[in-house]
């Protein structure tokens, strides 16, 4: 079953050209079984989400949000969105353990874009997966991002941070598992933190 865990829309990302609606299409034309709306700083409404879902059945549809930290950018996953209050501005090192609080887990966001400097702050946490691949990665990025969860042992993604339809489908991530919301990948995510180092989602698109 192939995902696609980070994508913005035009609906509530100012960066996004395409609506949720032309993304949920391309995605099921694409061979998708599910998707994440990552949007930045903002939680899709249960409703509208509850709407997209009842729309498109066979496709998975799940909340998640890029949070902007000093250190980068990062995907935060949580059961339950509404009962979980984040800042809208912290560390990475309060972030992942107050997500964790509250049942989720934190996804490194197309790391070294922007700097490829190793990060210090490695040294005292982890996140729970890493981008090693995405439209927004160029290759000495998606180099330095293996090499950290080979190290560390941080299960390895590929999505397309697609903000554009074109872009959805562009990278993705075939499981073992079939996912029916974001309780069963927030499992799945907390799981491979239990297997060997360095399990990686096999990349069924650019690398």
């Amino acid at each position: 079953m192939r995902y696609d865990f980070h994508i913005h829309t035009r609906e509530y990302s100012a960066c996004a050209v395409s609506t949720a609606e032309q993304i949920c299409f391309k995605a099921a034309e694409a061979g998708l079984a599910g998707i994440a709306l990552t949007e930045h700083k903002v939680w899709w409404p249960l409703p509208k989400i509850q709407k997209l879902r009842k729309q498109f059945t066979t496709l998975t549809i799940m909340r998640g949000i890029e949070y902007s930290c000093p250190e980068g950018h990062f995907l935060v996953f949580l059961p339950n969105p509404e009962n979980g209050k984040l800042p809208t501005w912290c560390s990475v090192l309060d972030l992942i353990p107050m997500v964790h609080h509250y049942g989720g887990v934190v996804i490194w966001a197309h790391p070294f874009r922007f700097d490829s400097t190793w990060p210090d702050w490695l040294d005292y946490s982890c996140p729970d997966g890493i981008e090693v691949a995405s439209s927004n990665m160029h290759r000495r990025a998606e180099t330095m991002a293996t090499r950290v969860a080979s190290e560390r042992g941080i299960l390895m993604l590929r999505n397309s941070d697609a903000h554009h339809r074109d872009t959805v489908g562009s990278h993705g991530n075939e499981l073992d598992a079939s996912l029916e919301c974001v309780e069963d990948f927030i499992k799945y995510v907390r799981e491979s933190a239990l297997a060997p180092p360095s399990r990686s989602a096999t990349s069924s698109g650019c690398v």
